[in-house]
């Protein structure tokens, strides 16, 4: 077996090491909604207020409070749809409308803000298409916690006012982000940990699975 001097082993050198040539993502600059897409979501947005409006008349009980004995008839499209709604149900459509109002009012004055100062992006599409269902399920988490704690034992739909609930689901759906925070912090404060677990590899938003 053959043997290498020493002044041999010296003169090697290391091979190099590979290097990551490719360039960070870098986001192009923002597009601008094209004219038909600005025309098409403002018939978008008359429509839906008129939508929700006329569910929201329609669901509205007529006398208050609402008695929680026998299922109402509600009709959606005489004579074509009529449905029997428990009170319980009625307020959680009334909830969701709601909720779904409120994120209407957000997104209809973004809109017309962001469009009369020419900042109208096609990137935020989603967003505007989606905001008034987001509302609405945010609505109903809210009204559900709401009710959790502060309807208990056997009270029921004959002790809540369709005002207050409509309100309360409006203004969640209208301010999305502090409704949030709230539900966040209860959370928080039911479901805390006394001894959080330490993560060996914590998530880094800016690496890829």
């Amino acid at each position: 077996m053959g043997t290498i001097s020493p002044g041999t082993v010296s003169s090697l050198q290391a091979a190099p090491q590979p290097t990551n040539t490719t360039p960070p993502f870098q986001p192009g600059p923002p597009e601008p909604a094209s004219k038909i897409w600005i025309n098409c979501f403002g018939f978008y947005v008359i429509l839906l207020n008129v939508v929700l409006f006329y569910l929201l008349f329609r669901l509205w009980p007529g006398t208050v409070p609402v008695p929680d004995t026998v299922p109402g008839q509600v009709t959606i499209i005489p004579p074509y749809l009529r449905l029997q709604l428990w009170p319980e149900t009625r307020y959680l459509c009334l909830v969701a409308i709601a909720g779904a109002l409120g994120g209407y009012i957000h997104l209809s004055t973004s809109f017309a803000d962001y469009l009369g100062n020419r900042r109208f992006y096609s990137s935020w599409k989603w967003w505007y298409g989606l905001r008034p269902f987001i509302g609405s399920s945010l609505a109903i988490l809210v009204y559900f916690a709401a009710r959790g704690g502060l309807v208990a034992g056997t009270n029921g739909a004959a002790t809540l006012s369709p005002y207050g609930v409509s309100a309360l689901a409006g203004l969640a759906g209208l301010f999305s982000k502090q409704a949030t925070d709230k539900l966040r912090e209860v959370f928080d404060t039911l479901f805390k940990p006394t001894d959080p677990t330490k993560r060996a590899e914590p998530l880094d938003p800016s690496k890829h699975p």
